[in-house]
């Protein structure tokens, strides 16, 4: 049931949909996505609910929390299958499930016209965050940072040779175990580390997030 306040602010003739029983904001962004007429999505992660609207809610940015853990997101015409739009960070995302090496999820990647994701500032990092914590944490999926060693110095870059911002590292990290971990995910054991960064074996296969720009 929804909450007063928000039920009286949404215009339920407009909706496309009230599912139950959808276990993750990347299905229910799927949902939207496969949809014509959707233009922008409710998702609800604890109670698994997903809410379709046939328009835009103006006033209302992608992302935003409207009400007692209902959050908004817009779909974009210029987002390509079940990737996810946010609009505060003017990105396309998807996250995969499946599990690869580094480089093959790489490849996995740029067969979608993506790349790997790489987080610029602490807003884009948070809003990903954000979508991973609603699926859960039982996943630590790859991100495009990338260990480089020059005159015995080892330097952590994107894919694209860029310095990255500082990064939330989880605790102890990175710590090079095994003196084998090249590649950089967003680390959840269990939430003991809520999608912090960590340093990986880049062989070990991981789930992982693509992004487009837009």
């Amino acid at each position: 049931m929804l909450d007063h306040d928000f039920e009286n602010n949404l215009d339920t003739s407009e909706l496309l949909w009230d599912k139950e029983g959808i276990s993750s904001l990347l299905t229910c962004g799927s949902l939207c996505n496969s949809n014509p007429s959707c233009r922008s999505f409710f998702y609800h992660p604890s109670l698994k609910k997903c809410m379709g609207s046939q328009s835009y809610k103006r006033g209302l940015p992608s992302g935003q929390s409207v009400q007692q853990g209902w959050n908004y997101y817009t779909k974009s015409q210029q987002c390509d299958g079940d990737y996810i739009f946010n609009k505060t960070i003017g990105l396309c995302f998807k996250i995969h499930l499946d599990t690869k090496p580094y480089f093959e999820a790489m490849d996995a990647c740029e067969a979608e016209g993506a790349k790997l994701i790489i987080i610029r500032n602490d807003a884009e990092f948070e809003q990903v965050r954000n979508a991973l914590k609603d699926i859960g944490y039982l996943t630590s999926p790859f991100n495009g940072l990338r260990k480089t060693i020059s005159n015995g110095i080892a330097t952590w870059k994107w894919w694209n040779d860029q310095i990255p911002p500082p990064l939330d590292w989880a605790p102890l990290q990175p710590d090079n175990f095994l003196w084998n971990e090249y590649c950089g995910n967003f680390m959840s054991f269990f939430g003991l580390f809520p999608y912090q960064f960590n340093d990986i074996n880049c062989d070990l296969p991981s789930s992982f997030v693509c992004q487009k720009n837009i």
